[in-house]
């Protein structure tokens, strides 16, 4: 397996995206789903053929050319009196390298966790990820949908109490997939609707120390416990009715 490692990149003022009037633009709405979350800035790829990323082998100092990536944030505007976030992101970013839209993630994390136990610090965002090249689903795990995209996910709390090196306690949010990834075909809106349940929370409590037969806990919200060495609670039984 060969090693890789950039030497150069495109120059920063090629970095520069300037879409063009007659581009398409894909129009995201994300709904936040409570008062205690917020979705993050979009992540967005561009990618280019024209300005290529320089790698060299680790191995025999062979350099080779890769795709040109340009990475960036776009803010969400906040509607006036809603939970609506807004932006729009160009497929066709133009500039020097011609640059053209790959993938961008959505993100929703808490930004508050205190009202569901003292000394909870917010925890890591869920994601999901729309792609709109093979570059960006090369990896096989997306999943193509035909026209908008509409994604309305259940979300539940989700406590980690860490007994080892840490005894930080944080709240996260979970999901039947934490990381959703699909490619949009032909999609020129994305709406992201979450949901939350705050009724149903799980715990996770670490152990104190590593030892044999000692195992971390997963507390459902009905109060039973996972079988023991679960690693991933089971969704479906965190959102029985």
């Amino acid at each position: 397996m060969l090693t890789f490692f950039i030497v150069s990149c495109v120059n920063a003022d090629d970095r520069t995206l300037s879409p063009p009037s007659n581009t398409e633009w894909v129009n995201v709405e994300i709904k936040n789903p409570s008062s205690y979350t917020q979705p993050f800035p979009l992540e967005v790829l561009y990618v280019s053929t024209s300005c290529k990323r320089e790698l060299m082998s680790m191995r025999d100092g062979q350099h080779y050319e890769k795709i040109g990536y340009n990475p960036i944030e776009i803010a969400l505007q906040k509607q006036s009196g809603s939970d609506l976030w807004i932006a729009k992101v160009a497929k066709d970013g133009g500039g020097k390298c011609n640059w053209k839209l790959s993938e961008f993630n959505m993100e929703i994390e808490y930004i508050e966790a205190t009202h569901l136990g003292k000394g909870l610090v917010p925890g890591t965002a869920l994601v999901a990820t729309i792609a709109f090249d093979d570059n960006a689903t090369k990896n096989g795990q997306f999943t193509t949908v035909h026209g908008d995209v509409n994604l309305s996910p259940m979300y539940c709390p989700y406590i980690r109490e860490r007994k080892m090196n840490s005894t930080e306690s944080s709240l996260s949010l979970l999901s039947e997939k934490n990381f959703i990834s699909l490619r949009g075909d032909g999609a020129n809106k994305i709406r992201f609707i979450p949901k939350l349940d705050e009724s149903k929370v799980t715990r996770y409590i670490g152990v104190a120390k590593k030892e044999p037969g000692t195992y971390a806990k997963i507390i459902y919200p009905d109060g039973s416990v996972a079988p023991e060495g679960t690693i991933i609670p089971d969704f479906n039984k965190i959102n029985a009715k």
